[in-house]
């Protein structure tokens, strides 16, 4: 059976592959009920710079091969070297260093959103 990327196999997948990055605290939330801008946040805790990276070319890589790709135009090198998204519109995808996701707290303010959880 073809698995079809629907918004939550993709958000499952990300976090597989964070995961597979040794990225800590990973967390799926289902944020549809609660706004239009998507379908789900991933959520995940990285320790360095050099694991941002590999996460998100990791992602990045993964869905180019399924034909996906960010919607954001936005050059890496503009962006947050704490704070990196991938938006894939239904899924968006949040790679932050602890000290960020410490500061702006997601799953605070998401606090409504359902927690799902991922086979690894």
């Amino acid at each position: 059976m073809i698995k079809k990327n629907t918004p939550l196999t993709l958000a499952k997948e990300s976090a597989k592959l964070m995961w597979a990055k040794k990225t800590k605290d990973i967390v799926l939330l289902n944020i549809s009920k609660l706004t239009a801008i998507a379908d789900y946040f991933v959520i995940g805790t990285v320790e360095s710079s050099v694991q941002m990276d590999a996460v998100i070319g990791s992602i990045k890589k993964t869905f180019k091969e399924k034909g996906l790709f960010q919607l954001s135009r936005q050059e890496m090198k503009d962006s947050s070297p704490n704070w990196q998204i991938i938006d894939y519109g239904s899924v968006v995808v949040h790679v932050m260093t602890k000290e960020a996701r410490e500061f702006y707290s997601l799953e605070n303010v998401w606090h409504k959103a359902r927690k799902l959880s991922y086979k690894k």
